[in-house]
């Protein structure tokens, strides 16, 4: 149908929004250190999330709330909060914020000009938007981290790593943290995920 083009390396993992009917997002993992969130019903890039300096091996929507959790060689998994994007996009209280020019109508740029649209699109391209922010960074691993996980229901977070580990992150409004570490992986931990109902990682 399309390519969506923007990243440098690589790209690990892409998802489609859970609710992609009123969020027609798609969000994508990079060796260029970066995620992207693109709509693509617009074929464009929304916001290029920047932060991870290695490998971003994994990136996911949270199932219900406005949140992304990624997983990087940085030995990080980070959370971001995507509530401003969202906002934008239904048109709330944020969608007067300077945004992602190729989110603008091609007639007006929200009235910027054309040179000020322009510079806003490069500054997007390399340093990100503030639509999406970070919202925790869980440091705790040894090495690279290869997964990261939301629980469906709970405010947990599992994650996956070259140091053999699992481990399990519980998150507040305010804060995260480490609350269990599962030990027994002979090698690299690859992947992880919660069952559905049971619970079970």
């Amino acid at each position: 149908l399309f390519t969506l083009l923007g990243h440098l390396d690589y790209i690990r993992t892409v998802q489609f929004h859970p609710n992609a009917t009123q969020f027609p997002w798609i969000l994508s993992a990079s060796d260029d250190q970066t995620l992207r969130l693109w709509d693509f019903q617009k074929r464009s890039c929304l916001s290029v999330l920047t932060g991870h300096n290695h490998y971003v091996m994994c990136a996911a929507f949270h199932p219900s709330e406005d949140l992304i959790v990624s997983a990087s060689l940085d030995q990080t998994v980070r959370v971001w909060d995507t509530t401003g994007l969202r906002k934008k996009q239904l048109g709330g209280p944020a969608a007067a914020d300077q945004g992602y020019p190729g989110m603008t109508d091609s007639n007006g740029n929200r009235g910027q000009s054309a040179a000020a649209a322009t510079a806003l699109n490069v500054q997007a391209e390399l340093f990100g938007t503030n639509d999406v922010v970070v919202k925790y960074v869980l440091e705790g691993h040894d090495r690279g981290v290869n997964w990261a996980a939301f629980h469906p229901t709970l405010p947990l977070l599992a994650s996956a790593a070259d140091d053999r580990q699992v481990k399990l992150w519980r998150m507040s409004e305010t804060k995260a943290w480490e609350v269990d570490t599962l030990r027994g992986h002979a090698n690299n931990v690859s992947c992880c995920l919660f069952h559905p109902k049971q619970e079970l990682v």
